[in-house]
């Protein structure tokens, strides 16, 4: 996970309506300028099988799961789009998930510093027929404000509420945030592949409906609840943006109810490297890669 980076946020004293049709405006013009249009003929797919694209994060990507590309993504081939497409017949998989990736970064390149990733978007063609798109934890700050800066805060006050009392009253801003950008993702996806099937994957639920476990996610006392309410807004966020485009959303935090990251067979790892799977910290295990790409086969 990561913050986002300045740039690309809606003007806050704009009206709703507004900044979205602004945004759409905006991904138009990228998406011509580039060249990135509905109607090019010269996608790289081909015409022949079953095209899938797949676009995410590092929930997608899987980090560490062996085994992982050495492209600075650190995309498993043992992650869901990869399970899933092993299940269709005659699939052609283009998995472009990348870890840090933000809604941005499905439009533009992603700067990685030391190298730069070209457009998501780039194999989503007229050819495509499902997109799945794992996308949000990273955009609006999400992730700085409610899991790192969080971890950080606890070392200093563990029994406090430290994460809340900086930044409650800052994220029904960053969800509005998420919500136009997703929705201007979905759109300029349908635009450039007007017959694909576009299904937004939500996230693993972080924690149980009550309790805790410092053990493996090592929060204040008081930042609990604060925590668990957010990542179930954000998935609630990505699913009003696809309600909102005619996308469907798939509920990976129903699904895995039972298995938040305290449960005995958790979808998400603790704060330590698992030395049996080598899952990420804070990232998916391969269970849950196994799970979504149940929900999804069985979706199709």
């Amino acid at each position: 996970m990561r913050s986002l980076a300045p740039g690309w946020h809606a003007h806050p004293m704009l009206p709703r309506r507004i900044v979205r049709h602004r945004l759409i405006l905006f991904l138009g013009c990228l998406l011509v300028a580039t060249g990135l249009t509905a109607c090019d003929d010269e996608g790289p797919g081909t015409d022949t099988g079953f095209e899938y694209a797949a676009l995410g994060d590092s929930f997608t990507a899987a980090p560490k799961i062996p085994n992982s590309s050495t492209d600075g993504c650190f995309r498993s081939d043992r992650n869901y789009p990869h399970r899933v497409a092993e299940r269709l017949d005659d699939a052609q998989l283009l998995d472009v998930s990348c870890g840090g990736a933000t809604a941005a970064d499905i439009i533009q390149s992603q700067d990685q510093g030391d190298r730069v990733q070209p457009p998501q978007i780039e194999v989503v063609s007229a050819d495509t027929d499902l997109v799945t798109v794992g996308m949000g934890v990273n955009d609006g700050d999400f992730s700085f404000r409610a899991a790192y800066e969080c971890l950080q805060f606890a070392q200093n006050d563990p029994r406090g509420s430290p994460c809340t009392d900086a930044n409650a009253k800052a994220l029904p801003d960053v969800f509005e945030r998420i919500q136009e950008r997703l929705e201007g993702v979905y759109e300029a996806i349908a635009q450039r592949a007007p017959d694909a099937r576009i299904l937004a994957i939500g996230y693993p639920r972080l924690l149980p409906e009550s309790g805790a476990c410092p053990d493996r996610l090592p929060l204040a006392k008081g930042d609990v609840d604060f925590v668990r309410d957010a990542f179930e807004q954000l998935n609630e966020t990505i699913e009003a943006a696809a309600s909102a485009t005619g996308v469907e959303y798939v509920d990976v935090a129903a699904a895995g109810a039972e298995h938040d990251i305290c449960a005995e067979e958790p979808w998400i790892n603790g704060r330590k490297e698992d030395r049996r799977t080598k899952a990420a910290p804070y990232h998916p295990t391969p269970a849950e890669q196994a799970a979504v790409a149940d929900l999804i086969v069985d979706l199709l």
